[in-house]
C-alpha cells in the first residue's frame, strides 16, 4: 500500500516540474518548406499535399495536420507526383530519382527498380502516376512509360515511345476504360490495353500533336482536355475533333494541372482555380480576389464527395473552399525555404542564412533572408526588411542590448538593426568599409562578423586593401586596418580566441592569425608547408575553437589540429597536425582526403564534421574515433553534403544545413552545468509511448551516475556525456527494466558534491 502511494506522489510530482523538451534526445526532425505542395489526393477522410521534401496530411474528422519526410519514414527528398488508390487506401509516391513507394497507414513498400537500375541516368523522375485497379498502376517518366505490379512491388514493364528506342519524355498519364493515355514532349499518346505495350506498333499518336509538347490531359469517355508545355492553351477533344477553349484571364497564366471531376473538370492555373461543366464549359473561378486568399498559387486541384474544393497552394500549404466567397488554409510551422548556406546558434534561437556565394566566392544574388528558428517557431527577416540587401552570410547580436544587431551582406556592406528596425545601412560611402576590387561600385563584401571582447563589433571585407574592420556602435565610428598579405583577398569567416587573437578564412590562402594594438596589426599566415602551418590544403572551408582551446580545421584535403594556437604571434610553432589511427594494422589520417564543409563542438567536446559528399561524423573529444557516420543511405541526413552546423548548447540539439534542407538530430550531449542544483529528468514518467533514452539534464563535467531500483539494487552505471546522462532503460544485463521507481545517484568527478532525483519507468502490458 505504501509502495503504490509512493508511486502515484511520483508521478505528479515530476508531471508538475515536466518541461517541453522538444524532440527527445537521439531523435531526428526535419526543418522543411512543407507548405510549398504541388499535388494533392484524398484518402478517405484525409487529404494529402504532397511539397518535394513529403507530405501534409489532413484529418479532416480531428481537424488535425501532421507531416511525413524522409525523417519519419519517407525514402527521400524530391517528391514529384502522388496518386490514391482507387479503395481510398493507399499513397503512390514518385521521387525525382526515379524511387517509388506504396504508402498505407501502417506501411511503407519501396519500389526501387527505375531508382536502382540506372539505365536511363538522368531520365528516371516520376512526372505522373495512374492506377489500374488496385494492383497495377502505370508511371510516367523522363524516359517513358512503366507499369508496376504493386503486388509484388516490381516493375512489370518499360515502354517507350519511339521507334528506334530512343527515350521521350512523357508527363502525364491516365486510364480511361480499357485504354492508356500519355502526354510527352512529342504529343499525345494511346494503347489499348488489352494490346502488348511492349510492341511500338501498338501506341498510337494523335495527329494533331504529333510535333508538340503536351504537358497535361484528361480523359473521360469519347471527351478529353489538354495543355500544350507552353501551358497557357487548353484544348478540348469531343467526338473527334479539337477546339481551344478560352478561359479567362488566359495570358501569362500557365496551366498547373486538370483533372477530371464528376460534370466537369478542375484546372488550376498560376494564379486560380477553374471549374468547368462537361464541355469545358468555365462555371467558376476562385483566384486570390476571394477572401483571405492572398497570394494564392495553386498548383493542384480536386474536389471531395461533399463539394470542398481542396487545393496544393504552394504558398499556403493546403488550401480548401466550401463557399464562394472565403479560402481557408491549413499549414504547418516551418521554414520558408530549403536553402541554408549557413548557420549560427545564439540564446535567441537557430538563425539560418540562405544567400549563398559559390565555391568561386561569387555572389548568387540570393535574396531570401535571415530565418530564425526560436520557442518552436519560425521567423522571417526578408528582403523588403534588408532594404533588398541580398546574401545575407552572418547576424551578430549586440550582447548588450539584444534588441540590437548586425547582419552582413555579400555585396551591400553591414546592415544595423535596432528594435526589430533597419536603422543604418554601412557601405564604402559611410563608413571606412571599401567596395571588391576590380567589382562595380558599391559592391561591399561582407561576410565575417563577430562582437568583439573589446564590445565593438569587428568585420571582414573582403576584396579591400583593409580587409579588417571594428565599428563602435557608442560613437557610430569606423576604423580599418591593413592584413599585409591578406590585403586584397577574398577573406570572409571570422573568430577570436581567449588571448584576444583573430584568426580569418581566406578562399585559397589559408587563415590568418591577427592582433590589432592599437591601430596597428600584427599577423601570422597558416598555409601549407613545414614550418608555415603544415595545412593539407590552403582551402580552408571551416574551423573552430574547442573547449580544450585546440583549433580544429576543416580544409578542402582534410582535417587537421593546431595544438598551439596561442603561438601564432610570438612565433612558436603552430604547424596544424593531422590525426593519426591505426585500423587493421595500417596507420591512417582520419578523415584524409574529405573535404571538411563544417564543425561544431558539442557540451561533451566532441566534434561533428560535415563533409561535402561523406556525409556527417561524429568524433570523440580526441577526434580518434568515430562514434557515428550518418549517410542519406544509413539516416534521415537529406543529402551527403553537409554545408554547416550549429548546436542549442542548451538543448543538445544539433541543427544540419544540407544540400537539399535542414534537419536536427538531439544528442545525448550538453554544455557542462556548474553545481547540481538544476537536475531534470526526462521524459518523466517514461511511458510506454517513449522511444530512446531516458535522460539526466544538469550536470557537471565528468559527473558519474549510477541508477538503482526502488530497492537500491544496482541496474546501470555510467558517465555523463558533457552536462547529461542518457539511459536506454536496459538494465546491466542488457535487457529492459521493469515498471518502478528508479533513483539516479549523482557524483561529481571529486566526489564534493552528490544529488539523488527520482523517475518513473511504466511499461505497458
Amino acid at each position: 500500500m505504501k509502495r503504490g502511494l509512493l508511486f502515484l506522489v511520483v508521478i505528479c510530482f515530476w508531471g508538475q516540474i515536466l518541461l517541453s523538451q522538444g524532440v527527445p534526445v537521439g531523435q531526428w526532425r526535419s526543418h522543411l518548406p512543407l507548405n510549398e505542395t504541388h499535388s494533392i489526393a484524398i484518402l478517405g477522410d484525409e487529404v494529402i499535399a504532397a511539397s518535394s521534401y513529403g507530405l501534409l496530411r489532413y484529418d479532416l474528422v480531428n481537424d488535425v495536420l501532421s507531416d511525413f519526410t524522409k525523417v519519419n519514414g519517407l525514402g527521400g527528398i524530391g517528391i514529384t507526383a502522388i496518386e490514391a488508390s482507387p479503395n481510398s487506401k493507399e499513397l503512390l509516391i514518385g521521387y525525382e530519382d526515379g524511387l517509388l513507394e506504396l504508402w498505407s497507414e501502417n506501411n511503407i513498400i519501396q519500389i526501387p527498380d527505375i531508382f536502382a537500375s540506372g539505365r536511363y541516368p538522368g531520365k528516371s523522375r516520376i512526372n505522373s502516376i495512374s492506377f489500374n485497379g488496385e494492383n497495377n498502376a502505370f508511371v510516367a517518366t523522363g524516359f517513358g512509360v512503366v507499369e508496376l505490379d504493386l503486388i509484388y512491388g516490381v516493375v512489370k514493364g518499360t515502354y517507350i515511345l519511339s521507334q528506334d528506342g530512343s527515350t521521350i519524355e512523357t508527363f502525364d498519364i491516365e486510364i480511361d476504360s480499357d485504354s492508356l493515355f500519355v502526354s510527352s514532349e512529342r504529343g499525345f499518346w494511346s494503347a489499348s490495353l488489352m494490346d502488348p505495350l511492349y510492341l511500338f506498333s501498338n501506341w498510337k499518336q494523335d495527329q494533331r500533336w504529333i510535333d508538340t509538347a503536351i504537358n497535361e490531359i484528361s480523359v473521360s469517355e469519347n471527351s478529353c482536355l489538354v495543355s500544350t508545355k507552353q501551358n497557357e492553351s487548353v484544348w478540348f477533344k469531343n467526338n473527334g475533333a479539337w477546339s481551344k477553349i478560352n478561359l479567362n484571364n488566359s495570358s501569362g497564366n500557365k496551366i498547373k494541372s486538370i483533372r477530371k471531376q464528376e460534370n466537369g473538370y478542375v484546372i488550376s492555373r498560376d494564379f486560380d482555380v477553374v471549374i468547368t461543366n462537361e464541355l469545358c464549359v468555365q462555371k467558376q473561378t476562385y483566384s486570390s480576389a476571394m477572401g483571405n486568399n492572398d497570394n494564392f498559387k495553386p498548383l493542384d486541384a480536386t474536389i471531395h464527395d461533399n463539394g470542398t474544393i481542396w487545393i496544393a497552394n504552394s504558398s499556403k500549404g493546403l488550401t480548401f473552399i466550401n463557399n464562394f466567397d472565403y479560402a481557408q488554409h491549413r499549414t504547418i510551422t516551418s521554414p520558408p525555404y530549403s536553402s541554408v548556406f549557413d548557420l549560427d546558434y545564439s540564446d535567441h534561437g537557430i538563425d539560418v542564412f540562405s544567400g549563398a556565394i559559390d565555391p568561386t566566392w561569387t555572389a548568387s544574388y540570393c535574396n531570401q533572408g535571415v530565418f530564425t528558428f526560436r520557442d518552436e517557431n519560425w521567423s522571417v527577416l526578408n528582403s523588403l526588411e534588408l532594404n533588398q540587401a541580398k546574401d545575407i552570410l552572418s547576424k551578430v547580436i549586440n550582447p548588450n542590448d539584444t534588441s540590437h544587431w548586425f547582419v552582413s551582406s555579400w555585396g551591400k556592406g553591414v546592415l544595423e538593426f535596432k528594435n526589430g528596425m533597419l536603422d543604418s545601412i554601412w557601405n564604402s560611402n559611410n563608413s571606412t568599409l571599401m567596395d571588391a576590387l576590380g567589382s562595380t561600385p558599391s559592391d561591399v563584401r561582407v561576410g565575417g562578423m563577430l562582437w568583439g571582447n573589446d564590445n565593438a563589433l569587428w568585420v571582414t571585407n573582403a576584396l579591400s586593401n583593409k580587409p579588417l574592420h571594428r565599428y563602435d556602435p557608442q560613437t557610430k565610428s569606423w576604423k580599418s586596418f591593413g592584413l599585409g598579405s591578406f590585403n586584397g583577398l577574398s577573406i570572409k569567416q571570422i573568430i577570436q580566441s581567449n588571448d584576444d587573437i583573430f584568426w580569418i578564412q581566406s578562399r585559397t590562402d589559408g587563415l590568418l592569425a591577427v592582433v590589432i594594438d592599437e591601430d596597428n596589426s600584427s599577423y601570422r599566415r597558416l598555409t601549407t608547408g613545414i614550418n608555415n602551418g603544415n595545412l593539407p590544403s590552403s582551402s580552408v572551408n571551416s574551423f573552430v575553437f574547442e573547449r580544450d582551446n585546440e583549433l580544429w580545421i576543416g580544409t578542402l584535403d582534410g582535417l587537421v589540429v593546431c595544438f598551439n594556437p596561442y603561438d601564432a604571434i610570438s612565433g612558436g610553432n603552430i604547424d596544424a597536425q593531422a590525426l593519426l589511427v591505426e585500423e587493421n594494422g595500417i596507420v591512417q589520417k582520419v578523415l584524409s582526403g574529405e573535404n571538411i564543409l563544417s564543425i561544431a563542438v558539442d557540451g561533451a567536446n566532441r566534434k561533428w564534421i560535415g563533409t561535402a559528399d561523406g556525409g556527417l561524423f561524429l568524433l570523440s573529444p580526441d577526434g580518434l574515433k568515430t562514434i557515428a557516420h550518418f549517410t542519406k543511405s544509413n539516416s534521415p541526413i537529406f543529402s551527403n553534403r553537409v554545408n554547416s552546423l550549429a548546436i542549442d548548447d542548451e538543448s543538445g540539439e544539433l541543427f544540419i544545413g544540407t544540400s537539399r534542407g535542414l534537419l536536427s538530430y538531439r544528442s545525448n550531449a550538453i554544455e557542462p552545468f556548474l553545481n547540481l542544483n538544476k537536475i531534470q529528468v526526462f521524459p518523466n514518467p517514461y511511458e510506454p509511448k517513449h522511444f530512446g533514452p531516458i535522460s539526466l539534464k544538469g550536470l557537471t563535467e565528468d559527473s558519474y551516475v549510477k541508477v538503482t531500483n526502488s530497492s537500491g539494487r544496482l541496474v546501470f552505471e555510467g558517465p555523463a556525456t558533457g552536462g547529461q546522462f542518457s539511459w536506454t532503460t536496459n538494465g546491466l544485463n542488457g535487457t529492459p527494466v521493469p515498471s518502478g521507481i528508479y533513483l539516479f545517484w549523482i557524483t561529481n568527478p571529486l566526489g564534493t558534491e552528490t544529488k539523488v532525483v527520482q523517475g518513473v519507468i511504466i511499461r505497458g502490458e
